[in-house]
């Protein structure tokens, strides 16, 4: 994994002038990419695989949107959550208070040596990027 360096800019901010780093994006892997991937390295074929996939994305937002929680092993679970505003009392507090709904994620995680090691971060090794590029490609980065 590659990090750039950048320094916060925002004038009314607290930690103005500080640096960061902020890690890069190298690549965008597609479905398709990762069904020939999963292809290569397993006895289906791509357009198994990618059916799979595709069910699994209806499958996990149904799930998602009645409530539950999905866990999928060696990666992760996923949930919905919500971000509110505040009222004074409880029977202030109705659905117009929910600013936002987003899908949390938790990665799997397993202790070794008494520490917390994420698993699909397994392996990772962590270094500056060479060569930074044009402020429109970190914006990029960023999304």
């Amino acid at each position: 994994m590659r990090f750039k360096k950048y320094q916060n800019k925002v004038k009314n901010s607290k930690m103005f002038g500080k640096w960061y780093g902020r890690a890069v994006v190298s690549e965008v892997v597609t479905t398709d990419q990762l069904a020939d991937e999963i292809q290569r390295n397993a006895s289906v074929k791509k357009s198994d695989v990618k059916a799979v996939l595709c069910e699994l994305s209806e499958v996990m937002n149904q799930k998602l949107i009645q409530g539950g929680r999905v866990v999928l092993d060696g990666i992760g679970a996923f949930k919905i959550a919500i971000s509110t505003t505040g009222a004074d009392t409880e029977k202030e507090f109705t659905a117009n208070n929910i600013k936002s709904i987003r899908i949390a994620f938790q990665p799997e995680t397993r202790v070794v040596d008494n520490h917390r090691i994420k698993s699909m971060l397994n392996g990772i090794h962590i270094r500056e990027q060479d060569k930074y590029g044009s402020e429109a490609e970190e914006q990029e980065n960023e999304d």
